[in-house]
């Protein structure tokens, strides 16, 4: 126990320092990050593909505030069902916690977004709303059912939530709405924010 906790902690330092180092790309122009986003931002287009284009579209929504307050909704009568009332605080601390962050993020650093979009959004840019959500929810699922499931188990769960992170942060860039830089600040601000509050919340007890 006290092994995975090093390394909880660990993964949780290493992402708050990636994040810091984003966001210092971002608020001073770093060269290197800059020219990582119009490359980005410039090539994308070339790899749009008509058809696909609309099931970007509602993948991305599917972590919006209206899919994943549904889908929190889901989430908490299994847990309620499952009689896991602890793991059902955790797993709203960590999805409004994650909202309020990049909300607060968004309005104090007030990025613009690309222009060329598929769709039409507001607020600022950095960090990714989307990705910052979907990766602190999904990794949430990820830490309140691995002490039931076998090893193997853990890892097929483990690589979902990391796909599904990667796959909501890529719809956003696809459709034009974020930065390169954006996404990976939201993708490790969601890591933070999910191995931070799983260091701090009680362990879970491995039970059916």
């Amino acid at each position: 126990m006290e092994k995975k906790r090093e390394i909880v902690w660990y993964i949780n330092l290493t992402s708050l320092w990636l994040f810091i180092l984003i966001l210092l790309a971002v608020l001073f122009g770093y060269d290197g990050m800059h020219q990582a986003d119009v490359w980005v931002k410039t090539h994308m287009p070339h790899w749009h593909i008509v058809w696909l284009t609309p099931w970007v579209e509602r993948l991305t929504h599917m972590n919006g505030f209206l899919g994943a307050g549904l889908f929190g909704l889901l989430v908490t009568g299994v847990l309620v069902w499952r009689k896991w009332y602890r793991e059902i605080g955790f797993f709203w601390v960590v999805t409004l916690g994650s909202v309020g962050l990049f909300i607060a993020l968004k309005k104090s650093i007030g990025r613009v977004r690309p222009d060329a979009q598929l769709l039409e959004v507001g607020s600022y840019a950095f960090p990714s709303g989307h990705t910052t959500m979907a990766t602190a929810m999904a990794f949430a699922l990820y830490f309140m059912f691995a002490p039931r499931l076998s090893s193997a188990l853990k890892t097929v769960l483990w690589m979902g939530a990391l796909l599904w992170a990667l796959l909501i942060g890529s719809s956003r860039l696809y459709l034009g709405v974020h930065w390169l830089s954006d996404v990976l600040g939201g993708f490790v601000l969601g890591v933070w924010w999910v191995t931070l509050v799983r260091l701090i919340y009680p362990p879970f007890p491995a039970k059916g």
